[in-house]
């Protein structure tokens, strides 16, 4: 009768270590697409050139929890629709290398975006409302590093624990597109600087 108490025992701890050590990864991830739907403007008469980093390409937000990682990939989406977003709002724009020291004289203006904030809050049950907020800074200065114009620019969705939550990924990340067209065209500094040249 003790053996199999023993067995029993053992068994439960062996299964119990097996379900504890059981992690998982979710990947919450970006949409495919780029986001094009931008107001229709009169471009800002600038040459840019628009610094992408390796930090901003690779950035994303990570969460342990009970043995679970979350994963949100946001910087492979923002790195490309950063170059749309640029294209749509500057004359013209140029790709520069990250470290780019040497000014080029037919670029006005550096522009480089920054991930300074992201984060997904749960809700404590799936009726509870699930955060997504993501919030980027954008810097324009001259080639020879003078600032401009600096803004945070942010955009936030949400949605029950029902709601897909790449479709919250998705929303919020249209909205901080959308918000970026709009500090760029309302910005006062942006429209002093582009007179001058």
């Amino acid at each position: 009768m003790n053996n199999f108490r023993t067995i029993r025992v053992w068994l439960f701890v062996v299964l119990f270590s097996a379900i504890c050590s059981t992690a998982c990864t979710m990947v919450i991830n970006p949409p495919k697409q780029r986001y094009t739907a931008y107001a229709p403007q009169e471009k800002i008469d600038l040459n840019i050139g628009l610094i992408i980093t390796d930090d901003f390409k690779q950035a994303k937000w990570e969460k342990y929890q009970m043995g679970d990682t979350w994963i949100i990939p946001v910087g492979e989406w923002l790195a490309p629709n950063s170059v749309t977003l640029a294209n749509h709002v500057f004359a013209n724009v140029v790709d520069l290398p990250e470290g780019s020291h040497v000014p080029d004289l037919t670029i006005d203006a550096v522009v480089i975006p920054k991930l300074v904030f992201i984060n997904r809050s749960q809700g404590a049950s799936s009726f509870g409302q699930n955060i997504i907020t993501v919030k980027v800074e954008w810097e324009l200065r001259t080639p020879l590093g003078k600032p401009i114009w600096v803004e945070t620019v942010s955009g936030e969705a949400s949605g029950t624990g029902w709601k897909d939550p790449e479709k919250v990924l998705e929303e919020a990340l249209h909205r901080l597109q959308k918000n970026a067209q709009k500090a760029f065209i309302s910005s006062q500094a942006i429209e002093r600087f582009a007179a001058t040249r």
